[in-house]
């Protein structure tokens, strides 16, 4: 008897018998089976946002939008909030004066002089007072649009992490101030004929009827409401639509009518766009900043209330308070106008950036910018 494996008659020799298989991969006891692999998909990658300066260079949020300004703000303060000093300062210094010399020239009294056959008609020279009263308001809105001016051009060179300085922030927007002025014009302009029209309408449709001795109460009042309904949309629209005029003028280098129209196609219409997206943001800054001047305003108005009672049975005389309510309006002007203005002209700002961004790509030019390999979409301030 031999090893050699049976081979059938006629076959040639049987091929040597290979190695044993190897035994089954069986997990060592104590240990857990191996999981299967999981089944393969698409890859989902992190969302990675370029951010060379104050935001990432995509579309927006609110949050973006309020923290971007706070840091444009922080990382500038000479720009910011020391022009908005220095500029609220240079239009409020003279026109509180002049206010409060007018409101002293006024006669009105509290209480009624008896000795006098004309005790129950207002004084002739209390328009004066009053007027007096309002110039640090007209003040501070001139000065609220420089402001607009250089936040724009502060908020501008932050999204691509540049600093600038107060005399470089001046220099840069000191050509655009006729075109800023002339665009503000416009506006108020367009806002009086709209006035005119909506309120205009119905005050003579009612001196109509009541030359021609008909009318009723009913109808004047439906009148009225159509008339100030209208114009609070005709004023949603043109503060809405042209609330890019002054960030496209200094940014852009563009007109008084160039940069309306600019800001105009940028928000878009109420019926398509974005033009709902950025009242509702301006409306909630506004809201945040009326409450942040608060603070300030509603202490000084409980003093100046103080101080009149205080007053009253010794010096009844109305132009005390005047004066004193005129003063008050322009330290409470410089304060808001140094420490609010600035956050929500920043804010504007970063909306039309905003708006550029989701409508033109304004995002992937900036990315080249900061890469290097493409010009800034505006120019460098010079040192």
């Amino acid at each position: 008897m031999t090893d050699q494996p049976w081979v059938a008659p006629g076959a040639g020799p049987a091929a040597a018998p290979g190695p044993p298989p190897p035994p089954p991969a069986y997990p060592p006891p104590g240990h857990p089976a191996a999981a299967p692999p999981p089944p393969t998909g698409p890859v989902a990658y992190g969302r990675l946002d370029h951010r060379p300066g104050i935001i990432p260079l995509r579309p927006l949020t609110i949050g973006d939008l309020y923290s971007a300004t706070l840091k444009a703000i922080r990382g500038n303060p000479g720009a910011t909030i020391g022009l908005a000093a220095l500029t609220t300062f240079a239009f409020l210094l003279p026109t509180t004066a002049l206010g409060a010399w007018l409101a002293g020239r006024s006669s009105f009294s509290f209480l009624p002089d008896s000795s006098s056959a004309a005790s129950d008609t207002l004084p002739d020279d209390l328009g004066l007072g009053i007027l007096g009263a309002y110039l640090p308001a007209i003040g501070q809105t001139f000065s609220a649009i420089l402001l607009a001016g250089f936040l724009a051009q502060v908020v501008a060179q932050a999204v691509l992490g540049r600093k600038v300085s107060m005399g470089q922030t001046w220099r840069a927007t000191a050509g655009r101030v006729p075109a800023m002025v002339g665009a503000v014009l416009v506006t108020l302009v367009a806002l009086v004929l709209v006035v005119a029209v909506t309120l205009g309408i119905p005050v003579g449709v009612v001196a109509y009827a009541e030359s021609a001795g008909g009318g009723s109460i009913g109808l004047y009042v439906l009148l009225f409401a159509v008339g100030g309904l209208l114009l609070l949309a005709a004023g949603i629209y043109l503060g809405t639509a042209w609330a890019f005029a002054t960030p496209s003028i200094v940014i852009e280098r563009l007109g008084v009518f160039g940069g309306l129209a600019r800001s105009a196609r940028l928000v878009g219409s109420p019926l398509k766009g974005p033009f709902w997206r950025i009242f509702g943001l301006r409306l909630l800054t506004a809201v945040v900043v009326g409450f942040a001047s608060s603070v300030v305003t509603v202490p000084l108005t409980i003093i100046v209330f103080i101080v009149l009672v205080a007053t009253l049975g010794e010096d009844p005389q109305g132009s005390t308070f005047l004066v004193l309510n005129t003063v008050l309006a322009g330290v409470a002007g410089l304060i808001t106008g140094a420490l609010t203005t600035p956050f929500s002209a920043g804010v504007d700002s970063l909306l039309y950036v905003d708006a550029r961004i989701r409508d033109e790509g304004l995002d992937v030019q900036l990315i080249q910018a900061a890469q290097g390999a493409a010009p800034a979409p505006w120019p460098t301030p010079s040192s």
